[in-house]
């Protein structure tokens, strides 16, 4: 019986990849620059690189922030930008926009009556707590652990280790990570030795030397396995 969730924020809760479009376009247009998907799919692939080397400690939160984008213009080919203004711009329009995925919030609120839970995110502090308070998933959450603010990074086990001395009387056995990432959330989970589900919405093969527990396809498959098989996702108006 688990009784303790611990939630990825980032395309699990929230859609990133829309408010990732959002912020990267009106960014572009701000430095009056000409947009397109194949230029946003050319920083999606190096953004993503960076946080790939920030999970497996070659790299710090600084770096990343600070080179993601020189290393962007300089693969696309373009120069003359204010390349700390596009950064500045770019963090404060992702901070100001946050979309649900499947009802997350009400899903949360009705765990919420019987169960923790629980925020575990890389991303950057001041940003992912804007997008928390804009979709109100603050409002039911037990705590927030962001690495920013904990001083290491998921997957470390020092991350989890952390944020299980902050949750009361904290029992690994009834918890599980509930994520979309299996380099940060499921190896993450693996390190810290509790129940790993896996959000695979788009239904992938499971990998070899991860050791996966539950996977799901929709979020409100989950209150079936934690306990709550009462609860459903609300029919459309």
């Amino acid at each position: 019986m688990y009784t303790a969730i611990l939630w990825d924020l980032d395309n699990t809760l929230l859609d990133f990849n829309a408010s990732e479009t959002y912020a990267f376009h009106t960014s572009m247009k701000y430095a009056g620059l000409t947009s397109s998907d194949a230029l946003l799919a050319l920083y999606s692939k190096i953004n993503l690189s960076f946080w790939k080397m920030l999970e497996r400690g070659e790299i710090t939160k600084d770096v990343l922030l600070n080179q993601r984008f020189a290393s962007f213009f300089e693969a696309a080919d373009i120069t003359g930008v204010d390349v700390p203004l596009f950064r500045d711009n770019y963090q404060r329009l992702l901070a100001g926009i946050a979309c649900e995925i499947e009802d997350s919030l009400t899903l949360c609120r009705l765990l919420h009556e019987t169960h923790r839970q629980y925020i575990v995110t890389n991303g950057v502090a001041s940003t992912q707590r804007s997008r928390l308070h804009l979709s109100r998933l603050e409002e039911v959450m037990d705590g927030l652990f962001i690495s920013e603010e904990l001083g290491c990074e998921k997957p470390s086990a020092a991350f989890f280790a952390r944020s299980f001395e902050q949750i009361p009387d904290f029992k690994k056995e009834e918890t599980v990570i509930v994520g979309d990432s299996l380099t940060s959330d499921m190896a993450g989970g693996n390190q810290a030795g509790i129940a790993c589900c896996w959000y695979n919405p788009r239904q992938y093969p499971a990998p070899e030397g991860i050791r996966i527990h539950h996977t799901i396809h929709t979020l409100w498959e989950l209150p079936a396995l934690v306990g709550r098989p009462d609860i459903h996702r609300p029919a459309a108006p």
